[in-house]
């Protein structure tokens, strides 16, 4: 009777300790995952940063690195499912966690928000330096392009270093602020053009001048400011 007695309560305790072991894979899953997001979030957050601090290429590595997590994590919470139905209380958890993270992750658009959130947040300081170089309190000589250097308290307006591109286009004088400086050709920035109507000489895959030189991108932001991206 006592053998019974001892051998029900050891089966008692070995099935607690299993079910125990499952909850604790369950949350180890979902943590995971979501610290994972969380940290992937936050590169995608400081991608110009990223980008202009260190390499296009580094950044490339990250968030190729970063997708695969999130691949490899909704792989073994499909597994985690198919393995636990029945033996833990809604074992799909974790896996439907990771693939609402993961389809944010490919459908968010970071890089227009932090773009947005950068051409906000600087508007009035880079109007500021339009004015200056219009009302030539900025020493430069223009034939036609120029690189302009700009006070240093400026320097976070444009990355790489703290100068613009100031160009004659038709005449007008167009400033292009950089947001990246590729290592040979490849850039993007904001373009303050003071008669919009010189926009329509621009196409996309056209050579036109330096500051749209090569252009994959060209999106109105608002009046006589544009995010251009060349290649």
């Amino acid at each position: 009777m006592y053998i019974a007695l001892l051998a029900n309560d050891i089966k008692h305790k070995t099935s607690n300790i299993m079910i125990n072991e499952l909850k604790y894979t369950q949350s180890t899953t979902f943590n995971l995952t979501l610290w994972w997001t969380v940290t992937f979030i936050l590169i995608k957050l400081f991608e110009c940063q990223l980008i202009n601090s260190f390499s296009i290429l580094l950044y490339g590595i990250m968030s190729l690195v970063g997708y695969w997590g999130l691949f490899i994590l909704l792989i073994l919470s499909a597994v985690y499912w198919s393995r636990k139905t029945g033996k833990v209380e809604k074992p799909f958890g974790p896996f439907v966690f990771s693939l609402i993270a993961t389809s944010f992750m490919l459908l968010f658009p970071f890089t227009a928000l932090t773009l947005q959130v950068d051409f906000r947040l600087k508007q009035d300081a880079r109007e500021e330096v339009v004015r200056m170089i219009m009302n030539k309190q900025i020493n430069y000589d223009l034939t036609k392009t120029s690189r302009v250097d700009i006070p240093d308290k400026y320097e976070n307006l444009s990355v790489g270093s703290p100068n613009v591109v100031v160009e004659k286009v038709d005449g007008e004088v167009c400033i292009l602020f950089y947001t990246f400086r590729g290592l040979t050709d490849n850039s993007s920035g904001f373009v303050y053009v003071p008669n919009e109507n010189t926009m329509t000489k621009f196409k996309l895959r056209q050579y036109s001048n330096s500051i749209f030189y090569d252009p994959i991108e060209i999106t109105n932001i608002t009046d006589h400011w544009y995010f251009v991206a060349n290649t």
